[in-house]
């Protein structure tokens, strides 16, 4: 007698990014984020200040959190995306972002 296959059952998917903002904390920093309506933030990790572009050897580019210290690898948490909830160490961004 054989068992017959039964799908997987869906998976909505709550990443940890997601899952600190849902929290209300900036999943960089892991501080209270600047506003607590995510789909109308005041502000954006792409207007921040403290935001660092690092660029990768093949040329691509990742959006960082220049309040991090840099790790044992050189990464600085995770990629942001600019219109990503800025915290509450927001600095408004006078130019672009700087280049680590």
């Amino acid at each position: 007698m054989t068992t017959p296959l039964l799908p997987a059952p869906a998976r909505s998917g709550r990443g940890s990014i997601r899952m600190h903002l849902d929290r209300g904390e900036h999943p960089a920093t892991r501080v209270p984020l600047l506003g607590a309506d995510l789909d109308n933030p005041p502000a954006v990790c792409g207007g921040c200040a403290n935001t660092v572009l690092k660029r990768l050897d093949d040329g691509r580019e990742r959006l960082k959190c220049g309040l991090l210290p840099r790790g044992s690898r050189g990464l600085r948490g995770p990629d942001l995306r600019e219109s990503m909830p800025a915290c509450v160490k927001y600095a408004a961004a006078s130019a672009a972002p700087r280049n680590t």
